[in-house]
């Protein structure tokens, strides 16, 4: 099997070169002797636990001085993080990405296709005035009394579980919007004519559909019941090509005018529809423009099944990585947060993978079928421990602690007993019990 250890290695070997200038929004900032330099702010944001800013400020304090009984204040280092460009973060997760694709050949391909699913949430926000204005909820009379949130669009590729593309914006911006940018940004790092993007019925666009064919991208989408209603009902067999007229009705709901015209240009346009029945009985819709060729309609009920890994993906990061717990009200210190995360989740994803590979534990019963898998909590709580020594320490330290964040991943395990006999007991907490002992956390 391939490792990825020597690029891991490499990328952080070279990690300073993210500590870059051009990342600073004002020309005499982070010039004057203080605390706390350029870099220092940035390790700051790389490393927080999600513990109060004045924690997080000592906490650092002592870290970066070697435990010397120094401090600043949370308010001194917000001041200086506003001149810090979240960009900084958002290139540093994709140069990772960008490192490790290559060096996959194929492993993350389900038939010669990288798929990923995309879906979006909404993230809660501190609550606060400049927050709500900086991130408006798409009206005036709405930005006094709305809850504060932010739309959240992720592309997550289905078999490395790594975050290909996220965006963090207002919730006036339309998923579809978000979709359409993200598929653009994704053309510059991947091939995206090789790439499937399976979407849930909030995706249901015929503007989405003929953008990603524009881009020589493929799509599977799950249509609403009510999607093609009259085409459906005449299909004769539950795999077929479909066409419609692309009328007035169409159009008028096309945001870009380019594909507009493209799209008045070609009058028609076929979809491939295919009908599945869920293990309910249930009977779902599915639209794609993949031929029979490429997948059939019994691997397209399967691939559609991957999507929800995207889901998985959400609850890591807001249940675990605890994404939400901002620190800070202004939108550039929350994008700084958000991307920081980013990163460190698929850095994450990419040791769990490494640790994975080194599992060596056997079920003791003969005749049991388990499948061991690197516990991501524990995983995630080591990182948060070791990583500001990854950023500053030597190349040859920075081995070292990889190589032992590995070995823990490969011992701390969590396990699912394939058998067909097993069912395992639920223990149901009692309904009064705040303090369950399951809910530490891990950083």
């Amino acid at each position: 099997m391939i490792s990825f250890k020597r690029t891991l290695f490499q990328f952080f070997a070279n990690i300073l070169d993210f500590y870059s200038r051009d990342y600073i929004l004002e020309e005499n900032k982070f010039i004057r002797v203080r605390k706390m330099n350029f870099y220092d702010h940035i390790n700051y944001i790389l490393v927080q636990k999600g513990c109060t800013s004045y924690i997080e400020a000592l906490r650092f304090m002592r870290l970066s001085t070697n435990g010397k009984f120094k401090s600043i204040t949370s308010q001194a280092i917000g001041k200086q993080r506003v001149y810090i460009s979240p960009n900084l973060f958002k290139d540093m997760f994709e140069s990772f990405l960008d490192m490790i694709y290559p060096k996959s050949q194929g492993m993350f391909k389900i038939n010669g296709f990288m798929v990923a699913a995309c879906d979006g949430s909404i993230f809660d926000l501190p609550n606060f005035t400049i927050t709500r204005e900086e991130f408006p909820p798409g009206g005036e009379n709405l930005l006094k009394y709305k809850r504060t949130g932010a739309r959240v669009s992720c592309f997550l590729d289905v078999s490395s579980k790594m975050i290909l593309n996220i965006k963090i914006v207002e919730r006036s911006i339309s998923e579809i919007t978000l979709a359409k940018q993200q598929l653009m940004e994704l053309k510059n790092h991947f091939d995206i004519t090789k790439l499937i993007t399976i979407y849930d019925r909030g995706y249901n666009s015929i503007e989405l559909m003929i953008k990603t064919e524009d881009l020589g991208s493929k799509f599977l989408i799950r249509l609403r019941s009510n999607t093609f209603k009259n085409q459906v009902k005449k299909m004769k067999t539950n795999d077929e090509i479909i066409s419609f007229n692309l009328t007035k009705n169409f159009l008028n709901r096309f945001e870009d005018e380019k594909l507009r015209e493209k799209a008045e240009k070609m009058g028609r346009f076929s979809l491939r529809i295919v009908k599945v029945e869920l293990k309910n009985g249930t009977i779902e819709t599915l639209a794609t423009n993949l031929t029979k060729e490429e997948f059939s309609s019994k691997e397209l009920k399967e691939l559609y099944a991957k999507r929800w890994t995207v889901e998985t993906g959400f609850d890591r990061l807001k249940n675990l990585i605890e994404i939400e717990e901002f620190s800070g009200n202004r939108r550039i210190i929350i994008e700084q947060d958000f991307y920081a995360h980013i990163f460190i989740y698929n850095l994450a994803i990419i040791l769990k993978f490494e640790s994975e590979e080194k599992i060596t534990r056997k079920p003791r019963e003969k005749g049991v079928k388990i499948e061991y898998f690197c516990n991501f909590s524990r995983l995630l709580g080591n990182i948060y421990s070791y990583f500001y020594d990854i950023l500053t320490s030597s190349n040859r330290e920075k081995e070292m602690i990889f190589e032992f964040l590995i070995e823990q991943g490969s011992k701390e395990l969590t396990q699912v007993n394939l058998s067909k006999n097993c069912q395992k007991e639920r223990k149901t907490a009692y309904s009064d019990n705040d303090h369950p002992g399951n809910k530490k956390r891990t950083h």
